[in-house]
């Protein structure tokens, strides 16, 4: 019967003698200390990631959510351009290791600018079909009370 491996923690380094080595459960890390330098059992101390504000990503999901509360093709469309550049930059802070909480409000602002866009020039392209019809319609009609012309 296999023996179950030891719990996470500090153990005498297995390759350099007067060290200690992390063991995380399943495999060695590559963490090491001097033998018995910490009391605490605690494991590697990394720092966290540092947060940066993605502040195209934040200026173009506001940008096109006013496109949808006041019906502005302009707010829209410039919402989803903003959002992409915010898209962008949060992408490159993912490579650097900088936690950038921009990534989700981005896409958001893309979906919503652009497609709130799209139905806003239909809209306005129906209302113009539409008065051009009402126009054309109203000047070949004779009423029969008005005269030949």
């Amino acid at each position: 019967m296999a023996q179950p491996l030891p719990v996470a923690g500090w153990y005498p380094d297995p390759e350099i003698a007067g060290q200690d080595r992390w063991w995380d459960g399943a495999s060695w890390a590559d963490d090491r200390r001097v033998a018995g330098d910490a009391v605490t059992d605690a494991g590697p101390v990394s720092a966290p990631a540092p947060v940066v504000r993605n502040n195209a990503a934040v200026i173009g999901f506001f940008l096109a959510l006013s496109g949808l509360l006041l019906p502005l093709v302009v707010n829209s469309i410039a919402g989803g351009i903003v959002s992409i550049i915010g898209l962008r930059q949060s992408n490159d802070m993912t490579g650097t290791g900088i936690f950038s909480h921009g990534r989700g409000i981005s896409i958001a602002g893309i979906l919503i600018g652009f497609i709130w866009g799209a139905i806003c020039l239909l809209g306005l392209a129906a209302f113009i079909a539409f008065g051009v019809w009402i126009f054309e319609i109203s000047t070949s009609v004779q009423h029969p009370d008005s005269p030949v012309i």
